[in-house]
């Protein structure tokens, strides 16, 4: 194992719950590093349909991915209607779509950089907006609690996957994909997950944010995040593949770039905010 890379990862996650543990969800300070993490990811996301030769305006992607994301945080923050977003969000498509007109040598050339640049928009920054959603759920003046779980959860299920798989996987589980991935380290990152979310039941008085979380569903997110969250994984396993990388960036020793640590996030933050918002009671 690379212990450098767990030192830096224990690092990383002992900021980043300091930092949900005492600011508030509602301090501009968590929008701040919120825009910065979708702003880095979509940055290395560009960078790779670059390397795979696949056109695509940069700019307009990141312009229109922070606009959304922080207008998903203003919107919780103020109360507003999610109207404002789905607005907002039709007119991001249509200036992409209008854009088509406009610069381009041929047809071909301009719907190929329109498909790259809204690939750059939902894989990221629309994905990523609803974690920005769970981390707002709640009381905005406390610190944040839905978001902290849904961390908590996919990171030491990724951690229980690196430590089990690496000692004893010996079956892979996409193995044209991603060969170190390994079932025995999928069902390792389960039982990390489902440890996670009995703890979390137990000392949040079965709690999650403004949800009930009864015992049942700490044990199905817990079986079900980790499983999201591979596939996720595996995703962008696949882009990185497709042009020939390791990493998607070099932000940390062994842990790649920013888009490769929140690959699993970029999944299960969509999938636990339909459970909560079907599946959980107020």
């Amino acid at each position: 194992m690379d212990k450098k890379r767990i030192l830096i990862g224990l690092g990383i996650a002992g900021v980043i719950i300091g930092l949900m543990l005492f600011v508030p969800a509602g301090n501009p300070m968590g929008l701040l590093v919120l825009l910065a993490i979708c702003g880095l990811a979509m940055n290395e996301f560009y960078n790779l349909l670059q390397l795979g030769e696949m056109p695509a305006c940069k700019r307009v992607g990141m312009v229109s991915g922070l606009l959304f994301v922080a207008m998903t945080w203003f919107c919780a923050k103020q109360g507003y209607s999610d109207h404002v977003l789905w607005a907002l969000l039709l007119l991001i498509l249509l200036t992409n779509f209008f854009r088509l007109f406009f610069g381009y040598p041929d047809a071909r050339h301009a719907v190929r950089n329109a498909l790259g640049t809204l690939f750059g928009f939902i894989y990221v920054a629309f994905f990523w907006s609803f974690f920005v959603r769970l981390f707002m759920a709640g009381d905005l003046a406390e610190p944040v609690t839905v978001g902290f779980y849904l961390l908590l959860a996919v990171k030491w299920g990724d951690a229980g996957a690196y430590f089990i798989g690496s000692r004893f996987g010996k079956h892979r589980l996409a193995p044209s994909i991603s060969p170190k991935k390994s079932w025995e380290g999928l069902l390792g990152g389960i039982a990390f997950s489902c440890v996670v979310g009995v703890v979390w039941w137990a000392v949040s008085g079965a709690t999650l944010g403004p949800y009930n979380f009864p015992l049942r569903h700490a044990l199905i997110l817990g079986i079900i995040l980790p499983i999201i969250g591979t596939m996720g994984d595996l995703v962008e396993s696949l882009l990185k593949r497709a042009v020939d990388v390791k990493d998607s960036g070099a932000i940390a020793h062994g842990m790649g770039g920013m888009l490769d640590m929140i690959d699993s996030l970029l999944f299960t933050a969509p999938f636990l905010y339909i459970y909560v918002q079907f599946l959980t009671v107020r």
